[in-house]
């Protein structure tokens, strides 16, 4: 009897402590899977992120690093499950610079999947508010991973203006917008490379006959295109603007009388209206004082804009006002007659709304 009690008894105790085995592993494995689902899976983004970010890392980056900058943009929510996710899945010794989009909600197995693979989204450049060669530089270093300085140095080394037959005042007319994507980690000289390209492809030997046969140099095209695209964002007016300063320029010899020439002259582009005291401003640019086109262009003209000149509509307008029903379209005028009746239903309509 004694041995029976003594075999039941060591059954139990076993018993017991496989339950109690299989409850620690059951915890442990609940452990396990809470910490996973935390580090790895939970969403660790900023609830406050609707919709998709970019997220910039640069070249030589580390762990640290992309940390700082997670941090810095609010991103994160956790920035301790971030790393502990990064070291399991060896993200430091994979850290790409590029440009990569960020969706709402991700997690960090997510997240980190995405930036070792070094997979970038390219995007266009944007040209638009680009008056002078620092807006240049400080424009394209916004959305490249390029150095401004570096950029200014090349573009005002005496090699690169001898090369384009430029000068400090028309450097601008050198770069033509284009279509091309771009990653984030394009160089300096790739850029300038890719510029190079472009404006070689633009002035090909249709176009320089083109421009040869109005009777204007590549640069003057150029500058006479920026002077377009700051006076409409209708591309399907551009031609009507272009064959009216042609006629003005060439035809006529009358002065461009450009209002964006007097709003650059005076360095101040939220400037609504140019009054009359603004056009005593003493600059070459000050074409309602000055005779011909500016010594240089006052943007970077889109291709809408060069093409507009290149390819203007032949009438016999010399004016223009702007149409009192603020649609972005023009009033034209053979006559200073015609126009100064343009100019008081303009100015009236001004008054109207009062817009000053």
């Amino acid at each position: 009897m004694t041995k029976k009690k003594s075999k039941k008894g060591s059954s139990a105790k076993t018993k017991r402590i496989i339950l109690i085995v299989c409850g620690l592993l059951i915890i442990l494995a609940g452990v396990a899977c809470y910490i996973f689902y935390t580090n790895f899976l939970q969403s660790n983004t900023n609830p406050n992120i609707k919709k998709d970010v970019y997220i910039f890392i640069k070249t030589g980056s580390t762990l640290e690093d992309v940390e700082k900058m997670l941090k810095e943009r609010d991103i994160l929510l956790s920035v301790s499950t971030f790393d502990f996710a990064a070291g399991w899945m060896n993200y430091k010794k994979n850290i790409h610079a590029g440009r990569y989009l960020l969706r709402p909600h991700a997690n960090n197995k997510n997240l980190i999947k995405l930036l070792k693979s070094g997979v970038q989204v390219p995007y266009k450049l944007s040209f638009t508010g680009i008056h002078t060669k620092y807006d240049l530089a400080g424009k394209l270093s916004q959305q490249l991973e390029v150095d401004s300085l570096s950029l200014l140095r090349i573009v005002q080394s005496d090699s690169f203006k001898t090369k384009y037959n430029l000068d400090n005042d028309n450097l601008l007319t050198f770069f033509i917008p284009d279509t091309s994507l771009y990653f984030y980690t394009t160089t300096t000289n790739e850029i300038m490379n890719s510029f190079t390209r472009n404006h070689a492809e633009f002035w090909n030997d249709d176009n320089i006959h083109k421009a040869k046969t109005i009777g204007l140099s590549k640069t003057q095209v150029s500058i006479l295109a920026s002077i377009v695209e700051k006076e409409t964002y209708r591309d399907a007016e551009k031609p009507m603007i272009a064959g009216l300063y042609l006629n003005r320029l060439l035809k006529k010899r009358m002065k461009l009388e450009a209002d964006p020439t007097v709003i650059f002259a005076l360095g101040d582009w939220s400037k609504q209206r140019v009054y009359n005291v603004d056009l005593e401003v003493n600059s070459p640019y000050n074409t309602y004082k000055y005779e011909g086109l500016p010594p240089g262009p006052i943007c970077i003209p889109a291709l809408s804009s060069l093409n507009a000149v290149l390819n203007y509509i032949h009438h016999d307008y010399l004016y223009m006002c702007a149409k009192e029903d603020f649609s972005g379209y023009h009033n034209f005028a053979k006559t200073l007659a015609e126009h100064h009746q343009n100019s008081k239903r303009y100015s009236a309509e001004l008054k109207r709304r009062n817009i000053h």
